[in-house]
């Protein structure tokens, strides 16, 4: 599907959790203890980070998911609807959780995270097609892999039915091979680099490694991939010529959804008319900024700031 042919209407999918994140010098190792004070809980989830990062930064948002009655998934939700996220699509399961990330982040902005998804992974392949409303012409299919593989194969299916831009972050990575019809109906595929060599069995540590995997990717099927290296920057292969995103300096705090805040910004972007090319920019450069707040869905930026670091 051509990019420039997308509306602004975008339906999130993934894992809506409650952050428990604590803040120390250094990552312990395996059998250490260490003692910190510095503890906060910060709404996040890759599905949900994206959704509300869509929604600040200018795009029509929905969300397709499923999560509990409990405390955290009523915070999520009321949170979700306060900044944007039309959340009527969101289905409870009374008897589950809400999805719970622990989060260890450094002193250099590094983390470490342990998921428990809770509700999250209760959203069935049948409901997708039970809901299949929710996959609008002409919109963006923006999809995690924090939920059921079948789930996430139904969605993909039905968005290309219903004529949607398909943009999939493999965070975390599906079992593997995956089903043959996928990577076709996949208009953008958007791996860091340790997920892109899992998909690959190709080494990513730089641009040149980056490219040698975003080509393996569109050589599986895959139409647009584009392969992130963190504070290196991005690389997309687009019509076969290979395109370098460079970062933004930023004094970086907490890199903890900034994979997240990219995608988000990246479908923002292009539900509001922007060449690829121009948002992969507009999106390295939310991204960075997410990096220089803690938290995840608390470090989006406002649209106003992304224009102004462009600027600037």
């Amino acid at each position: 599907m051509n990019v420039k042919s997308v509306s602004g209407r975008i339906l999130c999918m993934g894992a809506i959790n409650m952050d428990l994140v604590m803040f120390m010098d250094a990552l312990p190792a395996p059998g250490q203890t260490f003692v910190t004070d510095n503890f906060s809980t910060f709404p996040g989830g890759k599905g949900g980070n994206q959704a509300v990062t869509a929604a600040v930064l200018g795009g029509e948002v929905s969300y397709f998911g499923k999560l509990a009655r409990d405390s955290f998934s009523e915070q999520l939700l009321a949170g979700m609807s306060a900044r944007g996220v039309d959340i009527r699509y969101v289905l409870r399961d009374a008897g589950s959780t809400a999805g719970i990330a622990m989060i260890w982040v450094d002193a250099r902005g590094q983390n470490s995270i342990v998921f428990n998804p809770g509700a999250n992974r209760l959203l069935l392949p049948e409901e997708v097609s039970e809901y299949a409303q929710c996959f609008t012409a002409g919109g963006i299919l923006l999809v995690t892999g924090e939920i059921l593989p079948d789930t996430i194969y139904a969605a993909i299916r039905q968005a290309k039915k219903s004529g949607m831009l398909v943009i999939v972050d493999p965070a975390p990575v599906p079992p593997l091979p995956l089903p043959d019809d996928i990577p076709a109906l996949v208009d953008i595929v958007k791996p860091n680099e340790t997920e892109a060599a899992l998909l690959t069995g190709i080494p990513v540590t730089d641009f040149a490694s980056a490219e040698q995997a975003a080509r393996r990717l569109h050589e599986m099927g895959f139409g647009v991939p584009i392969v992130t290296l963190g504070a290196q920057g991005a690389l997309a292969l687009i019509d076969g010529a290979a395109l370098r995103v460079m970062p933004f300096a930023v004094e970086t705090v907490d890199a903890t959804a900034a994979g997240d805040v990219f995608s988000g910004a990246l479908a923002a972007a292009l539900g509001n008319g922007k060449s690829l090319a121009d948002a992969l920019v507009f999106a390295s450069a939310a991204a960075a900024l997410s990096t220089t707040r803690p938290g995840a869905q608390t470090s989006i930026p406002e649209r106003a700031e992304v224009e102004a670091l462009l600027v600037g």
